[in-house]
């Protein structure tokens, strides 16, 4: 989900927070709070009436859209190809990534990675996020990483990557250590 997604579903979620305490809230009132009246003062006039539709319409766009990026497939759904002597192979993204991942973590100092595997016009892509260890240099695991991506992909896989961007997210603070209990 973008992150524009996330703010626009974080919106949405506090305004219907909002809507339904204010209905929990004119619930339990006394008999003197009458909330249709309002409503109905306000669709009393054209103002009223554009603006009740401007807030549905907002509403209804924005459901309309969170329904929509929940069921999208990321990346277009398009699979890795591979033809061999027996015919075509069809590689899901989602199998590039966990062979990336895997490979990614296996790398000395690479406490935790995330990939993402995009399929473009002109072949794979590989975006890597993750945490290094303090005690190892920056540059050299991320060379190591891409090239152990790299040889990997197309070793198992068979297609050669465009492009592998590893993006160092955070430094861990602590060294990974095991308890004795």
């Amino acid at each position: 989900m973008k992150i524009i997604d996330r703010i626009v579903l974080t919106i949405y979620t506090l305004a219907l927070a909002f809507l339904s305490g204010l209905m929990v809230v004119v619930a339990i009132l006394p008999e003197r709070v009458q909330p249709h009246v309002f409503f109905e003062q306000a669709i009393s006039t054209t103002r009223g009436r554009w603006l009740i539709g401007i807030i549905g319409a907002i509403f209804f766009m924005t459901s309309f859209r969170l329904i929509a990026v929940a069921f999208m497939r990321r990346g277009g759904g398009q699979p890795v190809l591979h033809e061999t002597s027996m015919g075509m192979v069809s590689i899901s993204l989602d199998a590039v990534e966990n062979l990336v991942r895997k490979t990614a973590r296996a790398v000395k100092g690479v406490r935790d990675i995330k990939a993402i595997v995009i399929h473009g016009k002109d072949g794979l892509r590989v975006h890597l996020t993750g945490t290094i260890s303090p005690e190892v240099s920056i540059p050299q695991v991320s060379e190591e990483i891409q090239t152990a991506v790299r040889q990997y992909v197309k070793r198992v896989v068979g297609v050669e990557l465009t492009d592998v961007r590893l993006e160092v997210e955070n430094i861990a603070n602590e060294s990974r250590r095991t308890r004795l209990d």
